[in-house]
C-alpha cells in the first residue's frame, strides 16, 4: 500500500526543515572545529611569543647584571687576591640588588671559589658545566644545578686576562610557571632531561609522568571523550647533555562548553522549526489531497468506463479545475482509443480483416447457427518473388487487392474473412443448396485469379486453395482451422492454383510431423547418440585409393524406430531446424576428421548443406569455428549443394561459395544433370567438383545414351577445369567404364554401403590389404 500525498508533504517539508537543520548542523561543527584549531594553534603561537619575551627580559637582565659584576674594580681585585670576605658580601649584595637566585664565582679551572647560596650542594667538578657555558658566551641557557632549574649566563672576570668566571640566573620555579600562565593562559611545564618535571603551573606530583598525566586528562561529551588538553612542545636553549623543553598545554573544557551551548541551541531551533513545518505542512497537505482524492474516484470511474464523472470541490483552485478539465479531455481520449485498439486488436492492419485470434472467436459464434460452411485457407503463390522483383510496398498493395477481392466474392456467401498470416488468409463460405463445394471453391479461385490493377500495374497472382467442411470433417474451429491450414499445405505442393480438399486421417499424419520435430530438436540438444553419422568412400579412380567420403546423416528414434533421411531433413527444413541440424553435422564431421588425423588417416570428407544453409549468414563463420577449434586444414573439407539450393538462392549462394573457396574449402555441386543448371550458370559458380546423378549411373553399362550423356559430362568437367564423381555405382562393369572415361571418383554400394566411423576404418584396412 502506497504512502498518502498528504503523508509525503509532511514528510517532505519536514524532511527538508530536518535536512536543513542537519546540514546546518555539520557545516557549523566542522566550521566551528576548523576555528577552534586555528585559534588554538594562533594562542599557542602567542604563548610561544610571550614566553620568549620574557625569557629574553630575563636573559637581557642576567647580561647586565653579570656586566656590571665583573666590570666592578673592587670586585675584580678581591677575585685576584681571593679576599672571600669581599667577594661573598659582593656575590649577595648583587643578587639581592637584582634578586638572582644563583650567582657563582668559578676559577678558570672550573673550582669553585664562592657562591651567593651557601645551602646550595653543588658537583665538586664544575667543569663540564664551564665547558658548556662558555659555549653560550653573553647568551643564557638553562641548566640544572641541585635539582633545581635555572635560567643562567656565564660572563669571564678579567684582569686584564681571565682570571676567573661569574655565573648569574634565575630558578625556573612553580611561581615562573604560574606567572607564564596568567600572561599567556596556558598551562606550563618545564621539563629536563628523561621528561623529568623541573616546573608546571600543573598541580601534580613531582614523579607523575608529565605526558601521561595529559593524556588521561579526558572530558566525556556526546557519548565519546574528548582530551581536555591541547599541547605543544618548544625545545629550550639548554646544554647539550641536559636538555630543556617547555610544554604548552591549552585548556580545551571552556570551548567545548561554549561549543555543546551552541549545538544544542541550534538542535531545539530546529525541533521548533519542524513542529511548525509539520503543522503548516499538515494544513498544506489537506487542502491538496481533498480534491486529488476526488479525481482518483474519478480516475477509477474512468477505468470502468464511466467518462462521465466529476469533481465536486466548493473553493477548488485554479490548478485543479484545469486538473479536472484535462481529467475529461483525457476521458474522452481513452473512449476513443478503446474503440481504435479494440478494433486493431481484433484486425489486420494492412487489409481490416479479422487477426487470427479473432477469427477463431467469431468462428465459434458463426458456428453456433447450425449451417453447413466451408473453410478455405487462401495462399497466395510467389508473394516473395514480387517482394524481391517490385519492392515490399507493391508486395503489400496486391495483399490488399487480394483481400478487397476477397470480400467481394465471399460477400454473397454470408460468412467472415480473416488473415492468418502473411500470404495466408481464411475465408467461410456458408453452403449454398444450390450448388457443391466443388463449384462454390472452383468459382471462388476464378475471380481471385482475374488480373489486378496494382499502382498503375497489372499483375497476374496464383493461389493455393486448402478447403475443409463444416461439420463433417471437424466441428471445433481449432480443428477446422488446423486441418484447413494442412490442405493448403498440400495444395502448395501440387503447384499454382491448386485446390485440395482436406482428407480423413491427414489431421494425425500431421500431429506425427509436429511429433517428429519436436524429437528431432530435443535429439539435437540432448545429442544422445540417436542422431549420428555414417560415411560412404569415394574411389579414386586415378590411384585406386579410399581418400574421400561422402558424410551422410542417420536417425534412429529412442523406440529402435529409424527416420528416414529424406523425411526429416524435409521437415527439418520446414521447420527452420535445419541451420541447428547443419552445425551439428559439421561439428560432428569435422571432430572425425580430425580423429582420422590423429589415426594417421588423411582423408577428405564430403558434407551436404542446403539452401538454407547457404544463406545463413552464420553458416561460414561456424565452419571457420570448427576448423579452428579442431585445426583442420580447410582442404580436407568438401560442401556438397544441389543444383536446386543454388537456384533457390543464387547471389547469397555464390557469395558465401566464394567466401568458402577463399579460406580453401572444397566445393561440389551434388546431382548434376537432373536439375536446371545451364552451362552459362554453371562457369559462373565458384565450384571444384561436379557430382553426376545416380539416374545415369545405376545403369551405366546397359544404357547407350546414359553412357553418351556421362562421357560428355566428364569432358565438360575436366574442360571447365573441375573433378568428376558419379555416385550409385552398382557393378564392376559400370565402374570399368567410368575409369575408361577418365572419371576420377566413383562411389556406390559396389564398393561399401554408408558406415559408421569405426566400421570405415576396419574397411579401409581390409580394402587396402585386398587391393
Amino acid at each position: 500500500m502506497g504512502t498518502s500525498f498528504k503523508n509525503r508533504i509532511i514528510a517532505l517539508c519536514v524532511g527538508l526543515v530536518l535536512l536543513t537543520a542537519v546540514a546546518s548542523l555539520v557545516s557549523f561543527w566542522w566550521s566551528t572545529s576548523q576555528f577552534n584549531e586555528r585559534k588554538v594553534q594562533q594562542d599557542i603561537q602567542t604563548a610561544q611569543n610571550v614566553y620568549q619575551q620574557y625569557l629574553s627580559a630575563k636573559e637581557r637582565l642576567l647580561v647586565t647584571a653579570a656586566t656590571v659584576l665583573t666590570q666592578d674594580f673592587g670586585f675584580k681585585q678581591a677575585v685576584a687576591t681571593r679576599d672571600a670576605p669581599t667577594i661573598e658580601s659582593v656575590l649577595f649584595n648583587h643578587s639581592q640588588r637584582i634578586d638572582a637566585d644563583l650567582m657563582l664565582l668559578l676559577d678558570v679551572r672550573g673550582q669553585l671559589i664562592s657562591a651567593n647560596q651557601a645551602e646550595i650542594e653543588l658537583a665538586e667538578d664544575l667543569r663540564p658545566l664551564l665547558r658548556e657555558l662558555l659555549n653560550h658566551t653573553e647568551q643564557s641557557a638553562f641548566v640544572s644545578l641541585d635539582k633545581q632549574l635555572y635560567q643562567a649566563i656565564i660572563l669571564p672576570v678579567k684582569a686584564p686576562r681571565t682570571i676567573a668566571f661569574t655565573i648569574v640566573g634565575f630558578a625556573v620555579d612553580k611561581e615562573v610557571a604560574g606567572q607564564l600562565r596568567e600572561l599567556t593562559g596556558m598551562e606550563m611545564s618545564f621539563i629536563g632531561h628523561g621528561e623529568q618535571i623541573k616546573a608546571s603551573s600543573l598541580s601534580l606530583p613531582e614523579s607523575q609522568d608529565l605526558f601521561a598525566y595529559l593524556h588521561e586528562q579526558k572530558i566525556t561529551r556526546w557519548l565519546s571523550e574528548f582530551p581536555v588538553y591541547i599541547n605543544a612542545e618548544v625545545a629550550l636553549p639548554a646544554l647539550n647533555s641536559s636538555p630543556v623543553s617547555l610544554v604548552l598545554s591549552a585548556d580545551m573544557t571552556k570551548d567545548y562548553q561554549e561549543f555543546d551551548q551552541l549545538v544544542l541551541s541550534i538542535i531545539l531551533t530546529s525541533c521548533v522549526t519542524m513542529l511548525f513545518g509539520f503543522v503548516a505542512s499538515g494544513f498544506l497537505a489537506r487542502n491538496l489531497a481533498t480534491p486529488l482524492q476526488q479525481l482518483t474516484v474519478m480516475a477509477r470511474r474512468f477505468a470502468l468506463g464511466d467518462y462521465e464523472a466529476t469533481v465536486h470541490e466548493s473553493r477548488p483552485t485554479k490548478e485543479i479545475c484545469q486538473l479536472v478539465d484535462a481529467f475529461h479531455e483525457m476521458g474522452d481520449d481513452i473512449q476513443a482509443r478503446e474503440k481504435q485498439i479494440r478494433y486493431q486488436a481484433s484486425h489486420d492492419g494492412l487489409t481490416r480483416f479479422y487477426n487470427r485470434a479473432a477469427a477463431m472467436e467469431k468462428l465459434t459464434q458463426l458456428l453456433q447457427d447450425g449451417r453447413v460452411y466451408y473453410l478455405l485457407v487462401v495462399d497466395i503463390k510467389g508473394l516473395r518473388h514480387i517482394n524481391d522483383k517490385l519492392g515490399p510496398r507493391v508486395g503489400d498493395s496486391c495483399i490488399q487487392a487480394v483481400a478487397q477481392r476477397i470480400e467481394q466474392t465471399g460477400a454473397d456467401f454470408d460468412g467472415l474473412n480473416a488473415r492468418l498470416g502473411g500470404d495466408e488468409f481464411l475465408t467461410v463460405l456458408a453452403a449454398k443448396e444450390d450448388s457443391s463445394m466443388e463449384g462454390c471453391v472452383a468459382g471462388f479461385l476464378s475471380a481471385l485469379n482475374l488480373p489486378y490493377q496494382v499502382q498503375n500495374l497489372e499483375i497476374t497472382l496464383r493461389f493455393s486453395v486448402g478447403v475443409v467442411h463444416y461439420p463433417e470433417q471437424a466441428e471445433d474451429p481449432e480443428d477446422l482451422v488446423r486441418r484447413a491450414l494442412i490442405a493448403a499445405d498440400n495444395a502448395a505442393q501440387q503447384g499454382s492454383n491448386a485446390v485440395y480438399f482436406y482428407q480423413t486421417g491427414e489431421d494425425e499424419a500431421y500431429l506425427e510431423r509436429l511429433l517428429i520435430i519436436d524429437e528431432l530438436k530435443a535429439a539435437l540438444q540432448s545429442d544422445d547418440g540417436q542422431l549420428f553419422m555414417t560415411y560412404q568412400p569415394k574411389l579414386n579412380m586415378h590411384s585406386q585409393q579410399v581418400d574421400k567420403v561422402e558424410s551422410l546423416i542417420r536417425w534412429q528414434r529412442r523406440n529402435g524406430e529409424w527416420v528416414s533421411p529424406e523425411f526429416f531433413i524435409d521437415l527439418a527444413e520446414q521447420s527452420g531446424l535445419i541451420v541447428e541440424l547443419t552445425q551439428w553435422v559439421l561439428k560432428t564431421v569435422v571432430a572425425q576428421v580430425a580423429n582420422w588425423v590423429e589415426q594417421g588417416i588423411t582423408m577428405k570428407a564430403a558434407i551436404n548443406v542446403s539452401a538454407q544453409d547457404i544463406a545463413d549468414p552464420d553458416f561460414v563463420p561456424h565452419l571457420e569455428a570448427m576448423l579452428d577449434r579442431y585445426q583442420i586444414s580447410p582442404s580436407l573439407i568438401t560442401i556438397e549443394l544441389t543444383e536446386r539450393d543454388m537456384i533457390e538462392n543464387e547471389e547469397k549462394g555464390i557469395a558465401a561459395l566464394k567466401v568458402l573457396k577463399e579460406i580453401g574449402v572444397h566445393i561440389s555441386l551434388d546431382d548434376y544433370g537432373v536439375g536446371q543448371t545451364s552451362l552459362g550458370r554453371l562457369k559462373m559458380l565458384p565450384i571444384d567438383e561436379l557430382k553426376l546423378d545416380k539416374v545415369f549411373i545405376l545403369k551405366l553399362a546397359e544404357t547407350h545414351q546414359d553412357q553418351c550423356i556421362v562421357r560428355s559430362t566428364i569432358s565438360l568437367g575436366h574442360q571447365l577445369g573441375f573433378s568428376v564423381v558419379a555416385e550409385g555405382v552398382e557393378d564392376k562393369a559400370s565402374l570399368e567404364l567410368l575409369k575408361e572415361m577418365g572419371c576420377d571418383y566413383a562411389q556406390g554400394y559396389y564398393l561399401s554401403k554408408p558406415l559408421k566411423a569405426e566400421l570405415l576404418t576396419q574397411w579401409l584396412g581390409q580394402y587396402h590389404e585386398a587391393g
